[in-house]
């Protein structure tokens, strides 16, 4: 989790965290629609509006962090993605590099999910399952494409071909493209199988890391009673013999055994 110096409370932390990672997930797909030219004047101005109140609230979230944090210089080292997050790239859309710009502020904000949950990535080796995911899913992708390109009416283009991997994965099936072909089913097949495990990994990798975190937090609360009930006495003053005594008192009384 991330560490919120204004705040020594974990569950905090994690829902901060959880929190993050949902905003950064909805800033990639909002910058990401704002590439597509099938965007109406109403839902071009809802992405703007979308868009422009995530951007304050990574603004908010910076300077909280910032403004309450004891070492300026160590912040700054350990926030360069969130502080090119905040660079104001929207002042720039309109100009000639405004596609350059809205890539990159797709890529701090990718970086800045991966900072937040790569935690969650850690866990149980779920980077592993994601990664073996996202391979198979483009290899689906266009072995599909082969085998049913110029076959089946609804793969036309590889772009068909993507949506229904991708589609197929995640196990929706939504049914607006299907493999006729016999190796595009064997793909198929390979895809769902694929989409079942990585979803059984992710449910089990999440619960993981909740579990872990609350076991953390309770370990932390333990760690923090021991050390205020801790009790230190000045024994300098007894003799070598008092010492050994009250020593060897002190053993009988926590172990049982003098």
């Amino acid at each position: 989790m991330r560490d919120l110096e204004f705040t020594e409370n974990d569950k905090f932390e994690l829902v901060y965290d959880i929190g993050a990672g949902i905003m950064a997930i909805m800033a990639v797909l909002v910058v990401m629609l704002q590439f597509s030219n099938g965007l109406n004047e109403v839902e071009a101005k809802i992405i703007k509006i979308v868009d422009s109140i995530i951007y304050i609230i990574f603004i908010i979230d910076f300077c909280i962090r910032l403004f309450t944090c004891k070492n300026k210089q160590l912040f700054f080292k350990r926030n360069i993605i969130d502080l090119i997050a905040i660079i104001p790239y929207g002042l720039f859309s309109s100009s000639a590099y405004g596609s350059a710009f809205k890539l990159i502020r797709i890529v701090s904000y990718i970086l800045r999910l991966i900072g937040n949950i790569k935690e969650v990535l850690f866990t149980n080796g779920f980077i592993y399952a994601l990664g073996s995911t996202v391979i198979i899913t483009f290899l689906g992708s266009v072995g599909i494409y082969i085998f049913e390109s110029g076959v089946s009416e609804t793969i036309v283009d590889y772009g068909d071909a993507l949506w229904w991997s991708f589609v197929t994965v995640t196990t929706v099936g939504y049914g607006d493209i299907s493999p006729t072909t016999t190796g595009g089913r064997f793909i198929a097949c390979i895809l769902m199988l694929a989409g079942i495990g990585f979803l059984s990994m992710l449910t089990s990798t999440i619960s993981t890391f909740f579990f872990s975190a609350i076991k953390r937090n309770d370990n932390r609360e333990k760690d923090k009673e021991a050390v205020n009930n801790r009790c230190i006495l000045d024994i300098s003053d007894l003799r070598k013999e008092e010492r050994i005594n009250l020593i060897s008192y002190y053993n009988f009384l926590k172990n049982g055994e003098p």
